[in-house]
C-alpha cells in the first residue's frame, strides 16, 4: 500500500495538501485519518503488522480504514497481480538462553505466560518453546493477557498443543490485530460463531475433515465477513478450476473480491450474472490434479484482474516448462 498524493518533505516536516486534509475531515472516520498519518510518517518503511500493533487496530477496523482511504483515492492498494512475490518474513530475533532466562525471571508478565504454557503443554518449557513465546511477546508484541488467552484457546480446542500451534496462532493473532483482551474475546467469540460455516466452506473446497490452517482461516473468515455462504465458495471453486485448472487461494480470493465489488454474495445472485456457472459440473482438487487442464482461452467473460492474473500464471508455467526456470 502506498500514498497516492504527498508533498515531499524533510525528516523534520510532513506536509499534507489542503485537499487531503479536507477529505480526511469530511470522511469523519478517526481510524482512516490515523492510518493515513501513520502512512505519511512511516513512508517506505510501512509495515502492516506493525501498523495494527502501533495503532491498536483490529483487522476489521484496519480493513475498513484502508477501504475508506482507497475510496477517497488517498492510498493505492496494489492488486494481487501488481504485487511482487512476497519476500519471506524476517526471521525473529535469536534470543540467547541468558536473555530468555533473564526475561522470565525479571518480567512477571512474561513469567505468567510461561507458567500457563507449561500447564497447556504439560511439561517444563524447552529453550525452543521459550523462544517461541518470547518472539510472540517481545517481537510480535502480543501482551501477556492476550497470550494467555491464546494458550487457553489452543488447549481447549486441541487438548494436545505443540510449539508449532503456538507459533502459527501467534502470527495469526498479530495479523488480525489482536493486541488487547477485548479484541481477543471478540475474536474468539466470532470464531466460535463462524465454526459451522467454516466447516461448510471447507467441505465445499474438498478440504473437509480438519480445521482450517491459519492462512486458510484468513481467507475463509474474510469471505464470511463479506457476506458469502458455502454455495458461493463452491461456485468460486468451480470457476477457479474451469479457468485455472488448479487450486489457488489467491485466485479464489480474487473471484470472491470481484463478486463482492459487484454486490453478489449468494448463489442466486452470482448465477444470474454468470449463468454458465449454473450448468457447470463440480470439480474437485483430486480431479483437477489427475487431469491437468490446458491454458484457458481468454474471452470476454474474464475480468481485467483475471486476464492479467492468467497471463502471468501461464507465462510462469511456460518458463518453468523450459527447465530450471530459464
Amino acid at each position: 500500500m502506498s500514498l497516492a498524493s504527498l508533498i515531499p518533505a524533510s525528516e523534520e516536516f510532513c506536509v499534507l495538501r489542503t485537499q487531503i486534509v479536507d477529505n480526511l475531515l469530511a470522511c469523519r472516520d478517526g481510524d482512516s485519518a490515523l492510518l493515513y498519518l501513520y502512512l505519511v510518517r512511516q513512508g517506505k518503511s510501512f509495515d502492516e503488522r506493525a501498523a495494527l500493533r502501533d495503532l491498536n487496530l483490529t483487522r476489521d477496523r484496519y480493513d475498513r480504514a484502508v477501504h475508506t482511504l482507497t475510496s477517497l483515492h488517498l492510498v493505492i492498494k496494489p492488486t494481487e497481480t501488481a504485487q511482487k512475490p512476497s519476500e519471506k518474513p524476517a526471521a525473529p530475533p535469536r534470543y540467547t538462553a541468558a536473555e530468555l532466562r533473564a526475561r522470565r525471571e525479571g518480567d512477571h508478565r512474561f513469567a505468567s505466560v510461561c507458567q500457563t504454557a507449561e500447564i497447556v503443554l504439560g511439561r517444563t518449557l524447552t529453550e525452543a518453546q521459550l523462544r517461541t513465546l518470547m518472539n510472540a511477546y517481545a517481537n510480535l508484541g502480543l501482551p501477556a493477557d492476550v497470550l494467555i488467552d491464546l494458550l487457553t484457546y489452543l488447549h481447549r480446542e486441541k487438548q494436545t498443543v505443540t510449539r508449532r500451534d503456538i507459533e502459527e496462532q501467534a502470527y495469526l493473532w498479530a495479523d488480525m490485530g489482536i493486541f488487547t483482551a477485548e479484541a481477543a474475546a471478540e475474536f474468539l467469540s466470532r470464531r466460535e460463531a463462524e465454526k459451522p460455516l467454516l466447516q461448510e466452506m471447507m467441505r465445499a473446497l474438498d478440504l473437509a475433515g480438519r480445521d482450517p490452517a491459519p492462512d486458510e482461516y484468513r481467507y475463509l473468515s474474510g469471505f464470511i465477513r463479506q457476506g458469502f455462504d458455502a454455495e458461493a465458495v463452491q461456485l468460486a471453486k468451480e470457476r477457479m478450476y474451469a479457468r485455472l485448472g488448479k487450486f489457488s487461494w489467491k485466485y479464489l480470493s480474487g473471484i470472491m473480491e470481484s463478486w463482492h465489488a459487484k454486490g453478489l454474495h449468494t448463489a442466486a445472485e452470482i448465477t444470474a450474472v454468470e449463468p454458465q456457472l449454473r450448468q457447470s459440473k463440480p470439480a474437485s482438487a483430486s480431479t483437477a490434479a489427475a487431469t491437468p487442464k490446458p491454458p484457458v482461452k481468454q474471452d470476454g467473460n474474464l475480468a481485467d484482474w483475471e486476464r492479467d492474473w492468467l497471463e502471468e500464471f501461464h507465462a510462469m508455467t511456460r518458463k518453468e516448462g523450459n527447465g530450471n526456470g530459464i
